[in-house]
């Protein structure tokens, strides 16, 4: 590897340097190694817990056999009888093969620890509501140590790379690490059949030690609920496949998510609120402490499918990290503003990063994705299918309407980082947005140690229309800070070692106010 890109391979970049996705071919299923994180803490939150003797409804005695190609008219007779008298669904003794299920209110579905719901290995049944669905229903309650296993290895192609990456390159050079990421991901075969819990709509809905293994997508989505409790949970997903996200929060208010770990490929949790996925208010009040999040994109993330307003967001006392493989996660912080949300009294503490390249990323642009997909569309190439253009909404009535204010981010430490902190409002057709008043405050960041490839710019562009992403703005000329656009930046207690040999400055800011 070169250590500096010269005029030709900037020019190669922005000619040649198109997305990667892999569109053609069948299923590869095959593991590779370090798929999954080789740290599982799984007895650090999921408990062995006692099997219900009373009110209960196993699922063996309505026909439920591990023998089944699909158990899910069994299953679900014993969630319809359990609704009757507020039961206790149990699902013990093995590995049950099952379409889609959907829970009912006032319903405890116990997996026993070592038993599990598995999906199929065809995609076939499940209409994108993955394999656990709960739609309009109150006082649920999931427990009991077990699984919901999604064989997400199953519903993805090739990856280009025959082999994961396990040690970092020369330099640190943003374009590489794109190149590698994608290169190594499992793009969506056609028969993707959605995640492994999608619940809407829904009250009072708890998850009480409980495992996500392999999820084919969004592995826990909670979409336009209200009083959510999360905690002693587990997702485990292979890093590799596809949109697998960890825990998906759109349009949902009360939420809490307590004492976690989620290893995945995708965000690990992750803040939604957009209208195409059948958002229609303001969420806020979600908490979210004391998780371990390893991701190969964002640890935690708000956006970026936002055109309603998102507030009163707490994150504390989580570690963000990566295992094993290269490139480190994207992000650790990302808030994120594309499509007319107003994002807004976010408050982050006492975090700790290893081998996140980028800590803190805030971005305001005007992506404003409504005017350009609906609910139909906007995952067409995520489940292997063609791009559709269609709208959620008239251009004008999301169209720079999006804000960002009132963040206040405090005692960060982060090691192994590889670029800067990225703060960035937009420029676009003679106006100019500004994320206001955000403060870093006891803010620590050690660089990894290796080189830098030198790739200085003329300029940096707006970005102002495309997905926002940290890597997006590639190799920046600073390595502390890097703002642009910004109103009422507070900086307290703000401390960076240099990279190893470098050519940038400790702070850039431009238009910084």
């Amino acid at each position: 590897m070169k250590d500096r890109r010269n005029c030709i391979d900037k020019l190669n970049t922005l000619l040649f340097g198109k997305d990667l996705r892999i569109t053609k071919g069948d299923v590869f299923s095959t593991l590779y190694d370090y798929d999954y994180s080789s740290y599982y803490p799984e007895d650090d939150y999921i408990y062995d817990s006692l099997l219900p003797d009373e009110n209960v409804y196993d699922i063996r005695s309505y026909g439920a056999d591990e023998k089944n190609e699909d158990n899910a008219s069994f299953i679900q007779k014993a969630i319809s009888e359990a609704a009757k008298t507020n039961g206790t669904v149990v699902v013990c003794g093995g590995e049950y093969i099952t379409t889609t299920v959907c829970l009912k209110s006032n319903v405890t579905l116990f997996i026993q620890r070592g038993s599990a719901l598995c999906s199929n290995k065809s995609g076939v049944g499940y209409n994108h509501r993955g394999i656990l669905h709960c739609d309009g229903a109150e006082n649920v309650l999931l427990t009991g140590g077990g699984k919901i296993k999604g064989n997400g290895e199953y519903f993805g192609r090739k990856p280009l790379y025959d082999k994961n990456v396990t040690r970092h390159s020369e330099y640190i050079d943003v374009i590489e690490m794109r190149k590698s990421a994608r290169a190594q991901i499992r793009f969506a075969h056609e028969s993707k059949y959605g995640g492994a819990i999608y619940i809407k709509n829904c009250k009072n809905f708890t998850a009480d030690n409980f495992i996500i293994e392999s999820s084919a997508h969004w592995s826990f989505r909670i979409e336009n609920c209200d009083g959510v409790d999360i905690k002693n949970f587990v997702i485990n997903n292979n890093r590799h496949v596809a949109n697998a996200d960890g825990f998906d929060i759109a349009g949902s208010s009360n939420v809490s998510i307590n004492h976690c770990f989620v290893s995945t490929a995708d965000d690990g949790i992750c803040l939604k609120n957009a209208i195409w996925l059948g958002c229609s208010r303001e969420m806020t009040n979600i908490n979210i402490t004391d998780c371990e999040v390893i991701s190969c994109a964002n640890s935690f993330k708000i956006g970026t499918e936002t055109t309603y307003d998102i507030s009163n967001v707490s994150i504390n006392n989580c570690r963000f990290f990566m295992t094993d493989i290269y490139p480190g996660t994207v992000s650790g912080i990302a808030i994120e503003s594309a499509d007319g949300s107003r994002v807004h009294d976010i408050n982050v503490s006492n975090i700790y990063m290893n081998r996140v390249t980028c800590p803190i990323f805030i971005r305001l642009c005007n992506r404003n994705r409504a005017a350009i997909v609906d609910s139909q569309s906007a995952n067409a190439v995520e489940f292997g299918q063609k791009k559709k253009r269609t709208f959620s909404a008239p251009k004008e009535k999301f169209f720079q309407k999006g804000s960002i204010s009132d963040i206040n981010i405090s005692s960060i430490r982060a090691e192994n980082i590889e670029i800067p902190v990225i703060l960035a409002g937009y420029k676009q057709h003679k106006k100019t947005f500004y994320p206001t008043n955000i403060t870093l405050k006891d803010i620590k960041l050690d660089y990894a140690p290796y080189k830098e490839v030198y790739d200085k710019r003329a300029f940096i562009p707006e970005y102002a229309d495309v997905y926002p992403e940290s890597w997006r703005f590639r190799n920046l000329p600073a390595y502390g800070i890097w703002a642009r656009h910004i109103k009422g930046l507070n900086l307290i207690s703000f401390e960076c070692s240099a990279p190893r040999s470098t050519w940038k400055n400790e702070f850039v800011m431009e238009d910084v106010i």
